[in-house]
């Protein structure tokens, strides 16, 4: 296949490279609205350079889109005009109206668009996701979700990044749909920028916690923070009447034990790429097998659209400090 990769940045670079080393990709061709990201990136890889979007579009068999989240709808929306498959980072859309606007697209468009929630793809949310699936943990009552950031992001990052919970633990709700197989009726949250002022001068959280109310009777408690100064930390707990089960916990989990017979972890995890860099491989197979039709599409538009309904959800509870039931969220 031909690919066209629109957007350079650092989550760019990383599909970049695991586009050129997928047997199923014969070229790739890459632009940026920045001229130099896109030409310094495909210098390095051998790759082609577009003069802009429209020119990827028209000159490949599928695309990759990994531009900041308020251009993804409208590039979407090319890509199906254009009848190109798509793979689209998260969030699908800053907001909901957007969000929708993309399910609509692509309800009436045919053209497969898969979103890019990379987690659904790590070996221990799928290996818990197949025990709830099974039975083997009886009646799911309990989950609870850590998503630590290692080093906190720069004001710049942050001020555009649409909040904490629309940027980090939007991850925590996608995965708990996905591992549960249960939607959310209602959330509690609540934020602080305890350490870090600066994240309440932009009207960001550094630290959230969200309790959320599921369908099927179960329990969740997401939490977020924007520093952990051990490393970066995510892992989700699964308790049910039959077991209970842990992912991301392992030698390199950033917590240190004061148990006196506890343990240090003598190489934690301090960036996303180290802990997750495996799943963007996995990831972008199942969209090759997806585009060519070989394969189910593992992460919908409606799935994207229904975690950013949820972070919105988490936002205005946080906000308005009550509980709020998804139906007030369209």
């Amino acid at each position: 296949m031909r690919i066209g990769l629109i957007g350079a940045g650092r989550i760019g670079r990383i599909h970049a490279d695991n586009l050129l080393r997928h047997p199923g990709v014969e070229s790739l061709v890459i632009t940026d609205s920045v001229a130099g990201l896109a030409t310094d990136l495909a210098s390095a890889l051998g790759a082609e350079v577009a003069a802009d979007a429209e020119a990827v579009i028209s000159d490949v068999d599928a695309v990759l889109v990994a531009t900041p989240a308020p251009t993804h709808v409208d590039l979407i929306e090319a890509c199906v005009a254009a009848g190109r498959p798509v793979l689209c980072e998260k969030p699908l859309a800053m907001q909901l109206d957007e969000a929708n606007r993309a399910v609509d697209i692509v309800a009436g468009g045919g053209v497969p668009v898969q979103v890019g929630f990379n987690r659904r793809f790590d070996d221990g949310y799928r290996g818990a996701r197949d025990l709830v699936a099974a039975g083997a943990m009886g009646t799911v009552t309990l989950v609870v979700g850590q998503h630590h950031d290692h080093l906190a992001s720069t004001a710049e990052y942050i001020a555009s990044s649409g909040g904490e919970f629309k940027d980090q633990l939007i991850h925590d709700i996608d995965i708990l749909r996905f591992v549960t197989g249960q939607d959310v009726v209602q959330v509690h949250a609540a934020g602080t920028a305890t350490g870090f002022p600066w994240f309440a001068d932009l009207g960001d959280h550094a630290h959230t916690a969200a309790t959320l109310w599921l369908d099927g009777g179960a329990l969740a408690v997401l939490v977020g923070s924007r520093q952990d100064p051990v490393g970066y930390d995510v892992r989700m707990e699964v308790f049910g009447t039959e077991d209970s089960i842990a992912v991301g916990l392992d030698g390199r989990t950033p917590l240190r034990s004061v148990e006196h017979d506890g343990f240090t972890p003598s190489d934690p995890y301090t960036e996303w790429v180290g802990r997750f860099g495996d799943t963007y491989e996995a990831e972008l197979d199942a969209f090759i097998r997806l585009a060519t039709g070989q394969g189910p599409n593992e992460c919908t538009v409606a799935d994207g659209r229904d975690a950013l309904r949820i972070a919105e959800a988490c936002g205005r509870s946080a906000r308005e400090g009550r509980i709020v039931p998804l139906g007030e969220i369209p």
